[in-house]
């Protein structure tokens, strides 16, 4: 499913079990325009959600740590150490948190650097801290907006270490996912579970377990700043 904002701003994620305590996401600006929002304003800088009951609570998982790389098809743009395809690791440019940070969820993976945790890597783009929107996600409506930014055409995917087992990806369905444009420039929060909206959203939302064992959840979704 797909709920476009006037903007043209567009966002994707899709989640995969790919171990005991293991969680695979893949984020992707699916942009096709930007209206106002250029520039950094433009670049997708996070990925946010609650894998238990909305806020922190004792007993929920965490993310411990991971790993982030370019996408298959993706590429770096204007990155100030050269240029960098796909698989290249990217943890010096992102990364992830466990409490609530500006408008986002509880748990995250960020290319900004408050509340978050570096991922750990090379630094690619420019200082040697999170300075997103620097090192964000870019759609290539929005290549020709960058200004001089660095960014990354157009996927990620981070492979996240959790605290505890996960099952399911009950959390997804049951809860909201929320994507970061810029540094708070544009929220997109899938609709509301309950709603009208969210009924639409379950229609669309595909989950499966593949022959290796994991389970995948995609989440499409873009709406205006909540």
């Amino acid at each position: 499913m797909s709920v476009s904002d006037p903007s043209g701003l567009a966002a994707e994620a899709q989640f995969s079990i790919t171990g005991p305590t293991q969680l695979t996401v893949r984020l992707r600006n699916i942009s096709t325009g930007s209206g106002s929002f250029t520039g950094a304003a433009a670049i997708l800088t996070g990925c946010s959600w609650d894998f238990g009951a909305p806020g922190v609570n004792v007993g929920d998982n965490t993310i411990l740590g991971g790993t982030i790389v370019i996408g298959a098809t993706s590429q770096s743009v204007n990155f100030s150490t050269g240029s960098y395809g796909p698989g290249t690791n990217v943890g010096g440019e992102w990364g992830y948190g466990n409490a609530p940070s500006g408008l986002s969820f509880a748990n995250f993976i960020s290319a900004l650097q408050a509340g978050s945790t570096v991922f750990g890597g090379p630094n690619l783009d420019a200082t040697t801290v999170l300075d997103g929107p620097q090192g964000g996600l870019i759609a290539p409506a929005t290549v020709g907006q960058l200004g001089g930014l660095g960014g990354i055409n157009d996927e990620v995917v981070a492979v996240l270490n959790l605290s505890q087992p996960i099952t399911n990806l009950n959390f997804v369905t049951q809860n909201n996912v929320r994507f970061e444009f810029g540094s708070d420039a544009l929220f997109i929060t899938t609709p509301t579970p309950g709603s009208a909206g969210a009924l639409l959203l379950g229609a669309a939302l595909c989950a499966r377990r593949r022959r290796t064992g994991s389970t995948n959840l995609h989440v499409s979704s873009n709406r205006p700043k909540a």
